[in-house]
């Protein structure tokens, strides 16, 4: 982890007129330094986090404004260095946008909370049942609830291009399967407000965004929890990106520090998992 120091050097002569009061605390000395906006964006799920290192910093830091956009990992990969200084991604790179030399840093983990309205009786269902479920070999209720609840199955899923979308496709093992007719979503609010009102329905989201206007279900009997992806039971979880072009202006890098600081990872905590 990196760390600023802030020297003090006793015995000069001429001070400038920002250091020449050496007892002023760090809101006033950030008062007196230049305005910087970053650029920020990408994807929805890292933009609650992204949201809360920025109210956060911009205490600390009164001269610095963040802009956060909640675009898609695609736009956040593709415009890392362009249009953003920051980008955001959830999911992993490919072999072609690693090679694209933008730089990769890890500043959370996040789980993936399979979602369903708060009238639904059901759970719990297996990896093998929610793949089945996306995929279309099941279709109604019935066939995995155990007698408790029957209907068509609506599906919800994230939109092409999504990180949270990619990511757990892989993880539950359905790349490109997507059933025909699923309802394709372009935020996680979308997704948490069409299955509230639809007890039939059923999507994901990163766990972190889990409220009381649905509820999150186990997956395989593991209730989807920090804890429990920390200790590897919960097995739908993924990283949080955030990405680099090689010309980062230093006070986009002293917030990407930050965020790996004790105080951003304490952020990251409250519900998610830090990586330091």
């Amino acid at each position: 982890m990196k760390k600023i120091a802030i020297v003090i050097i006793a015995g000069m002569l001429v001070l400038s007129p920002v250091f020449a009061g050496g007892s002023k605390d760090s809101g006033a000395q950030s008062q007196s330094a230049t305005p910087y906006t970053i650029e920020v964006g990408g994807s929805t799920s890292v933009t609650p986090l992204m949201e809360l290192f920025a109210e956060e910093y911009s205490k600390a830091k009164s001269h610095i404004k963040v802009n956060i956009n909640g675009t898609g990992s695609g736009d956040g990969i593709n415009n890392a260095g362009k249009l953003y200084q920051i980008g955001m991604s959830s999911r992993e790179l490919t072999a072609v946008e690693q090679g694209s030399g933008i730089k990769e840093t890890i500043i959370a983990i996040d789980g993936i909370a399979v979602i369903m309205s708060s009238d639904s009786p059901i759970t719990n269902l297996t990896i093998e049942q929610i793949r089945d479920i996306y995929t279309g070999a099941v279709t109604d209720w019935s066939q995995v609830s155990g007698g408790a609840k029957s209907g068509r199955i609506a599906v919800v899923s994230r939109e092409s291009g999504s990180g949270t979308r990619g990511a757990f496709e892989e993880l539950v093992g359905f790349q490109g399967k997507l059933v025909a007719g699923a309802t394709e979503s372009t935020s996680t609010g979308a997704i948490k407000a069409g299955i509230a009102q639809n007890p039939n329905a059923i999507g994901y989201i990163s766990l972190g965004s889990v409220d009381n206007t649905i509820k999150a279900i186990s997956v395989g009997g593991v209730v989807p929890s920090t804890a429990n992806v920390v200790n590897g039971s919960y097995k739908i979880a993924r990283p949080f990106i955030v990405l680099t072009g090689s010309n980062l202006h230093p006070e986009s890098k002293a917030f990407i520090d930050w965020m790996l600081s004790p105080e951003g990872q304490a952020i990251v905590k409250r519900s998610w998992i830090p990586v330091n």
